[in-house]
């Protein structure tokens, strides 16, 4: 598995950075979100806790997928501003029970 970075933008705003990525992963399955997290940090070279993949997509019949990622100064500014379901697939806040 590769990634790519294929832009990067500073949100001034929301105090994050906003990147668009590729992963390449020839004759493999499409790699789960929680390692792409971890290529990507390494690549950013900033921390999980402070990574939120957004969107991973894979198109039909590639080896190749698209994705948005936030980076977040700290982990409190993501958790005031992502959606509670973003948080919980990126392993950053766990499922409310009933």
């Amino acid at each position: 598995m590769d990634i790519e970075i294929v832009g990067r933008k500073d949100n001034l705003l929301l105090d994050r950075t906003d990147v668009d990525f590729l992963v390449k992963h020839e004759n493999e399955s499409t790699p789960p979100r929680k390692q792409v997290r971890e290529a990507l940090g390494v690549a950013l070279n900033v921390g999980k806790s402070a990574l939120v993949v957004d969107s991973f997509s894979t198109e039909f019949g590639r080896g190749t997928s698209k994705g948005t990622a936030k980076v977040y100064k700290d982990i409190e500014r993501a958790r005031k501003v992502e959606d509670d379901h973003i948080l919980i697939r990126n392993g950053l806040m766990e499922k409310k029970k009933k």
